[in-house]
């Protein structure tokens, strides 16, 4: 009977090896915690980030994982997005810069008004500027990429054809850059997150917003609003990073599949899920007894003359801090006339 109980040393050696192998492979799993501003039902949520951090669970081999915060969690406030990645309270995030003002000014040159016929080129554009010039403003946190969304129109509930209609109206703005526009065309810039947009244009609290095309879709500014003026004025600045402390506690291989998803790969994915919703947008902004006006050169040009001086005073203000603002610029529209050439 003793005989019967023996089991070869190689058999045992196999059976030892697996078993400490299943360990090891639990142990190489990181879930990472991922927050954003947004619902997780929003059509641009689902194909930018869930599916951006589905491929990363793929390309990994299941060994990177995420636990996801949206809107109506404690870590999806719009204005922390960024700071919640300083302090590694989140892993990865999602967030806008121009609702930071003051943190980011080089950067946010790229949102001075009619830098750029398309985002997803500007973004492009961006991330490249990035490399040379802008990395000394993100050294507290680990970025994947410097994203845009459309190009801002105007929403608004009353009538906006001519430069003059802008005065007195209060207008939504994202940012300080937007406020000075809109300073500069005789409105009252309001400054309203864009979760809580609907709500105060419902309310009559704003007269309109600065906010794409994609908004009338993404968030439901056409049942609020009754007219567009399409401008393509400009860009804001989002992000998309890590913090350093889970960055720097990746291993080597899990921090090449990141790296190598992120910067444009990911600015394109993320344009790529804009491009379906504006579309959206902008068929839907003449619906419903929504007007729609269309700038002509005319107004164009009137309101180009009109926000020269804010593109001067901000470049000035930033150089007079020895900033090298005008080069930046000068380096932002190169890219971008570059991108929008291919």
């Amino acid at each position: 009977m003793r005989s019967n109980l023996k089991i070869p040393i190689s058999v045992l050696a196999v059976l030892f090896g697996l078993a400490a192998a299943i360990p090891a492979t639990k142990a190489q799993a990181t879930t990472l915690k991922f927050a954003t501003m947004g619902p997780e039902k929003l059509k641009f949520i689902q194909c930018g980030h869930i599916q951006f951090l589905k491929q990363l669970t793929k390309k990994s081999g299941g060994k990177l994982n995420f636990q996801t915060f949206f809107a109506g969690t404690a870590f999806a406030h719009p204005l922390k997005q960024y700071d919640q990645l300083v302090r590694g309270i989140i892993d990865m995030s999602f967030g806008v810069l121009t609702y930071l003002p003051g943190r980011f000014p080089m950067t946010n040159i790229g949102t001075l008004p009619f830098m750029m016929n398309e985002s997803g080129a500007g973004a492009r554009a961006m991330t490249r500027v990035y490399q040379k010039h802008l990395r000394e403003e993100f050294s507290d946190i680990h970025l994947l990429a410097i994203a845009l969304p459309p190009l801002y129109q105007v929403q608004s509930r009353k009538k906006i054809s001519s430069v003059g209609d802008f005065k007195g109206l209060r207008i939504r703005a994202a940012g300080r850059i937007h406020g000075q526009i809109l300073k500069a065309l005789g409105a009252v810039p309001a400054q309203i997150p864009a979760p809580g947009l609907y709500e105060n244009l419902a309310k009559g609290v704003v007269d309109g917003a600065l906010f794409p095309w994609s908004g009338l879709v993404s968030w439901k500014l056409g049942e609020v609003t009754k007219y567009s003026l399409g401008i393509n004025l400009n860009a804001s600045t989002l992000f998309h990073g890590m913090s350093n402390k889970a960055y720097d506690g990746l291993p080597t291989d899990l921090k090449r599949i990141i790296d190598s998803s992120g910067g444009v790969p990911l600015v394109d994915h993320i344009s790529s899920c804009w491009r379906p919703i504006t579309k959206k947008g902008k068929a839907m902004a003449s619906q419903n007894g929504r007007t729609v006006t269309m700038a002509d050169d005319k107004l164009l040009n009137a309101l180009k003359a009109k926000l020269a001086p804010v593109t001067e005073n901000y470049l000035a203000g930033l150089e007079a801090k020895g900033m090298p603002a005008r080069k930046v610029h000068a380096a932002i529209q190169k890219a971008v006339k570059e991108e929008e050439a291919k």
